[in-house]
């Protein structure tokens, strides 16, 4: 079981919200101010719970898109709960 941290969860989600439809963020630690392991936790967590309309995997590298409206909703608990 993944125990990502709060805040690395709001990170992520913060920045996909940003995101147009169609649009994917690459996931870079250094990018978003995160370790790779922190990163990775955060990401296979929110995946698994359908935050991201889009989630791509290959060769290490992880993207994400636009949020669903899952993602909309966990961001607004985690940034106020």
């Amino acid at each position: 079981m993944l125990n990502p941290s709060k805040s690395d969860c709001i990170t992520i989600l913060s920045a996909a919200s940003e995101l147009a439809d169609d649009s994917m963020l690459p996931l870079d630690p250094g990018r978003l101010g995160l370790s790779r392991n922190g990163m990775l936790a955060a990401a296979a967590f929110l995946s698994e719970r359908a935050c991201f309309r889009h989630y791509r995997e290959g060769d290490g590298h992880y993207a994400v898109g636009a949020l669903s409206l899952q993602g909309r909703l966990r961001l607004e608990q985690l940034s106020h709960g």
